[in-house]
């Protein structure tokens, strides 16, 4: 107990000047997180409720554990302390009140995660633009293994505000409800957006892996052929290597041009689909674009017409004058 230091008082909290935790009453104390969190739960009784949960990434994890102790609340935290920073300038004048922003704390920094989903979709397919081999893939499936593991967390913050809404816990709840209805709201937020969001990452990510997977069958074919073509040029020109090297040095050259060939084209793939496919979606609009223009050619203008109209009304004048 001493490791706690005095945080702030609760409503009727009493905290006699320099007193720990065992002298004072309704009052909140926060210190250095003892334990690791195993996982994201909610248990214990009247008396010794606890709410534990974790935030942040692998990179950087952050661990909080709200514990009951008598009438106080101990608040242990990792050495990050964003939920002692969340908390500062909120009065919490109730117990249950403090458990609620908890989880409010807890559904923003997940929230966030979840939102940098695609971005982190489109980054990782950025850098993997020039690689088409099996560290690309190994990276993707990191990357949707790390995004589906956030649905456990989400189950699992889903299960703890069920059981508060369930009323497991009546006592330690009491003058909380507006801030229940709000984290009920923020969480129903959560979920939606986590499943909207992993859809499409998934499908993104699955639509990238078979345009992945057709180039590197397409190139490995025309491979396989400029493979066996070298093959049967190598056996041709080692034999005439023997009759006149300058005609085997020759054919080595042609055969290691055929291959860097090969190579380019394998590597340029890619970009020649992209030009393919720019060429296939502008084509449409330049052909409408020479009918359009074959019409104006054939249709005469409205100043031609004009220049013709007057030498004809002459000899019309002329054949209504003639007796």
């Amino acid at each position: 107990m001493e490791e706690f230091s005095f945080y702030q008082p609760m409503n009727r909290g009493r905290h006699p000047e320099g007193a720990g935790p065992g002298e004072s009453q309704y009052c909140i104390f926060y210190g250095p997180i003892r334990e690791p969190v195993a996982r994201q739960r909610i248990a214990g009784g009247e008396e010794d409720l606890v709410l534990e949960l974790t935030y942040g990434e692998d990179s950087m994890p952050g661990e909080l554990r709200l514990r009951q102790a008598g009438s106080n609340l101990l608040i242990e935290e990792s050495a990050q302390g964003l939920f002692r920073e969340f908390l500062d300038g909120k009065t919490v004048k109730y117990l249950g009140q403090a458990l609620m922003y908890a989880l409010q704390f807890r559904i923003a920094d997940l929230s966030a995660h979840i939102e940098r989903g695609v971005e982190d979709m489109k980054r990782l397919e950025d850098t993997l633009d020039s690689h088409i081999d099996n560290t690309g893939t190994y990276q993707i499936l990191d990357f949707r293994r790390k995004y589906t593991q956030y649905g456990d967390q989400v189950i699992a913050i889903k299960e703890i505000i069920a059981r508060i809404d369930k009323g497991y816990f009546p006592m330690q709840m009491q003058n909380s409800y507006v801030l229940q209805g709000q984290v009920a709201l923020e969480f129903q937020f959560l979920e939606e957006r986590y499943e909207l969001i992993k859809n499409t990452v998934i499908k993104d990510l699955d639509t990238y892996t078979s345009i992945v997977n057709n180039n590197i069958n397409r190139n490995a074919r025309l491979l396989s052929l400029v493979s066996l073509g070298a093959v049967a040029l190598n056996f041709m020109f080692g034999g005439l290597l023997a009759v006149n090297p300058v005609i085997g040095i020759v054919g080595g050259v042609v055969i290691g041009g055929v291959t860097a060939g090969a190579a380019a084209s394998y590597r340029a793939g890619g970009v020649h689909n992209v030009i393919q496919m720019g060429r296939e979606r502008f084509r449409p609009a330049l052909k409408s674009r020479g009918v359009r223009e074959l019409v104006e050619a054939e249709t005469p203008s409205e100043e031609k017409q004009a220049a013709e109209k007057p030498e004809a009304e002459p000899a019309r004048e002329r054949e209504n004058a003639a007796p």
